[in-house]
C-alpha cells in the first residue's frame, strides 16, 4: 500500500518542473513570462507553447525566505514529452532571463525525499567518481559500474 501511495505521488510530481532564480516584479503575469523563457528554449511560437503549459504559480520556500532569492516557479504540463525535452536542453545548456541564470529541477515527493536521505553521503560518493547511478522508486539507487577499483 505504502509503495503504490509512492508511486502515485511520484506520477504527479512527474508533469511538473520547478524553476529557480526567475526574477519577480509587481503585476507580473508569470504564465506569459514563462512562455517567453520556454518559447526562447525551445524555439517554437508563443501560441505553441502556451497551449503546452496547465499550471503556472509561485511556490515560496524555507530556503527562499532564508537566501532571499525569487520564489520558485512551479509548472505543470500537459504532455510529458515536453516537460521532458526541457528539463534535458536545461541540462546541456544555461537558460537566462533578465541576465539571472535560471535552474530548472524536477518535482520530487518529499516522501521519496526523506527516503533517499539514507543514501545522500553514497550518493556523494559517486558523483565524485563520476560513477553514473539512478535513483530507484520508491527507495534504492541502481549503480552502473563498468570500472575497475574499488569505491572506498
Amino acid at each position: 500500500m505504502e509503495d503504490s501511495l509512492v508511486y502515485l505521488e511520484m506520477d504527479k510530481a512527474a508533469a511538473y518542473l520547478r524553476f529557480q532564480n526567475i526574477v519577480e516584479s509587481k503585476e507580473e503575469d508569470l504564465e506569459q513570462v514563462m512562455t517567453e523563457i520556454l518559447a526562447e528554449v525551445l524555439e517554437r511560437d508563443k501560441d505553441d507553447i502556451l497551449e503546452e503549459l496547465d499550471e503556472v504559480y509561485r511556490v515560496s520556500t524555507n530556503y527562499v525566505r532564508r537566501h532571499k532569492c525569487p520564489k520558485e516557479v512551479h509548472v505543470r504540463f500537459a504532455r510529458r514529452k515536453v516537460q521532458d525535452i526541457i528539463y534535458k536542453i536545461s541540462r546541456e545548456e544555461t537558460i537566462k532571463y533578465k541576465d539571472e541564470e535560471i535552474f530548472v529541477l524536477k518535482q520530487i515527493p518529499k516522501r521519496v525525499r526523506e527516503a533517499r536521505r539514507d543514501y545522500k553521503s553514497l550518493a556523494a560518493q559517486l558523483n565524485q567518481k563520476g560513477i553514473m547511478f539512478k535513483w530507484l522508486v520508491p527507495e534504492g539507487m541502481l549503480i552502473t559500474w563498468g570500472g575497475e577499483g574499488k569505491l572506498k
